[in-house]
């Protein structure tokens, strides 16, 4: 019996355990999943848990419940290692034989070295991350309500967001819309919310230029202080310095600067300086034909393209459904398919039923960009019931307001 084992439970490795199980239904094979987590995680989403607009249940799906088949079984745990001249991944003090596997590992915050960035900022990359930060935000405000000092009140009622990626202007836009929320919910209050976006480089979306205009113009709608062209050098608790010398008291610092890799200590070792795995054309280590790695983890460029793939969750999908075509083609001698994929659009939540984004060369904007986002996010959703209850919840926050409870 074949043993296909795939590492990570996101998109790619999802999607590419989904695809096995279809491929190889009636085949001798044992598809194992290993995990950290025994849930799948709609990432895309995770901003809006965080900002109090959708529970966090809705964007989890119980591994078990949305894959199943007599020949697959789920792992819980982390890889520790792999043996890839024998063929072992090392996990949970033993040692699991494969023919044919699948790094899928993702990835996490990068903090390039920042002095204090690690301990003093929260990420946004798991559930528990963005129950952390709506928790902290309610907290802080109830801070801010209870203090007599009006500079202890500025700070506490400002949040500061480093990088200015999708994930930290999606974030940014609703947090400020969540600030001022808690902030209205006290009579009393004279204290205003203050949102501050950081971003290293001059222009923010580089990867896509199109929907900047829109981006910005949000921005300024919500009154969020776009601060382009300067670097953290140091974070601090409740506060950071810039590089011009510029010092920002927040009590909230969110990092959304950048992602590296998760990696896995290969024997020999394979990834790069970066801790990904470098694949050819048919998403393969090209020394060890038999691994393949998609998402995050994977470095690949597409030929006639200058840049690597983007790591985006719409790539790490497609890259899992190919790779388990291609493993299919070679348990059954078949020439395999290079990997070939253009972003079908980009799609940008901008606060409340509002949005921008391109599909298919088409720029659309406004409540209809927000309208087709969720759409395609519902369809994305694996699960019929959690479909279902996220449909419930996005029909209820049209006329409601955010969750403000602590969790």
């Amino acid at each position: 019996m074949k043993n296909i084992i795939v590492i990570g439970g996101g998109f790619g490795g999802v999607y590419a355990t989904k695809r096995l199980l279809h491929y190889f239904k009636h085949d001798e094979v044992c598809i194992t999943l290993i995990n950290k987590t025994n849930y799948f995680l709609f990432v895309p989403m995770l901003h809006e848990v965080a900002t109090g607009s959708l529970s966090g249940y809705n964007i989890t799906e119980p591994l078990r419940e949305i894959l199943y088949g007599t020949h697959f079984r789920f792992v819980k745990g982390e890889a520790q290692s792999i043996d890839l001249k024998n063929k072992t991944v090392s996990i949970n003090s033993h040692k699991l034989h494969y023919d044919y596997l699948v790094l899928a590992t993702g990835s996490h915050s990068n903090f390039y070295s920042i002095p204090g960035a690690e301990k003093f900022t929260l990420p946004l990359k798991s559930l528990e991350h963005a129950k952390h930060i709506k928790n902290h935000i309610i907290e802080s405000i109830e801070y801010a309500f209870q203090s007599d000092d009006e500079k202890e009140k500025i700070k506490y009622a400002t949040l500061a967001v480093i990088g200015a990626g999708a994930t930290g202007i999606e974030f940014s836009i609703e947090a400020k819309e969540l600030l001022d929320q808690l902030l209205k919910s006290n009579a009393d209050n004279t204290t205003a919310s203050r949102v501050i976006l950081i971003h290293s480089h001059s222009e923010i979306l580089s990867q896509f230029p199109q929907l900047r205009i829109d981006a910005v113009k949000a921005l300024k709608k919500h009154n969020i202080e776009l601060v382009l062209n300067n670097k953290v050098t140091k974070v601090e608790q409740h506060k950071l310095t810039m590089k011009d010398g510029r010092v920002i008291d927040a009590a909230t610092i969110i990092w959304t600067a950048g992602i590296e890799a998760n990696s896995i200590p290969t024997t020999p070792k394979a990834a790069d300086k970066n801790g990904k795995f470098i694949v050819n054309e048919f998403l393969q280590l090209p020394l060890y034909p038999e691994v393949f790695a998609v998402g995050d983890c994977a470095s690949y460029t597409q030929q006639g393209k200058d840049h690597p793939m983007p790591a985006l969750a719409q790539v790490a999908a497609e890259a899992g459904k190919h790779v388990a075509k291609n493993i299919y083609f070679l348990c059954h001698q078949k020439e395999l398919e290079p990997f070939m994929y253009e972003l079908r659009g980009i799609l940008l939540s901008l606060g409340r039923r509002k949005g921008a984004g391109i599909i298919k060369g088409i720029k659309i904007k406004g409540f209809p960009a927000w309208f087709i986002m969720r759409t395609i996010y519902l369809f994305k959703i694996i699960g019929t019931v959690n479909k279902l209850k996220t449909a419930y919840e996005w029909t209820l926050n049209l006329f409601s307001k955010r969750d403000t409870s602590q969790h």
